[in-house]
């Protein structure tokens, strides 16, 4: 007889593991501070008028922003970023109004303290399987009081998506 939770917790592992094979294989890594990269995340900053904006890269325990502008980092611990959580999302953007009222994030360093995030928006950036690598993200001090028009996000997500395949070697 199978334990349904011990079947779900397999399968989310084996996802995982799929995943992070992905990002170790992808060399995506080695594309931090790309002109290209910086000029995306450039672009969705301006567009959305907000304090930070960035692409960042999932890993086992952290999460590496190839990018990013307002931030001031190069890494953040994996347990407490938003793009963790918008990488589950099977391709849908992750959108919390404000992050002190969501569960989820409340108790999160960054939202707590410095850089005192309220809102967030992040579309996740697949690799050409399909597998969640990291997010492309915009957030802010503020939270969001108007509805969020999402397009320009997801097109730049695609458009890392396109970056990251168009600048690594074949494999």
């Amino acid at each position: 007889m199978s334990d349904p939770y011990v079947s779900s917790w397999l399968n989310a592992f084996s996802a995982e593991k799929r995943r992070q094979l992905a990002v170790d294989h992808s060399g995506v890594l080695a594309m931090r501070g790309s002109k290209e990269l910086d000029r995306i995340v450039d672009i969705v900053r301006d567009h959305y008028q907000t304090a930070y904006a960035a692409i960042s890269i999932i890993d086992r325990r952290s999460q590496i922003l190839l990018a990013e502008r307002g931030l001031g980092v190069e890494e953040t611990p994996r347990s407490t970023a938003f793009c963790a959580t918008t990488i589950q999302q099977d391709g849908e953007p992750l959108i919390v109004p404000d992050a002190r009222a969501d569960a989820r994030f409340a108790d999160f360093g960054s939202v707590q303290g410095d850089p005192f995030i309220r809102f967030y928006a992040g579309v996740p950036i697949a690799d050409d399987a399909g597998l969640a690598l990291g997010a492309v993200c915009v957030a802010d001090t503020k939270p969001l009081t108007m509805a969020f028009d999402r397009a320009l996000l997801v097109i730049m997500a695609h458009e890392v998506e396109r970056t990251v395949s168009s600048l690594l070697p074949v494999r």
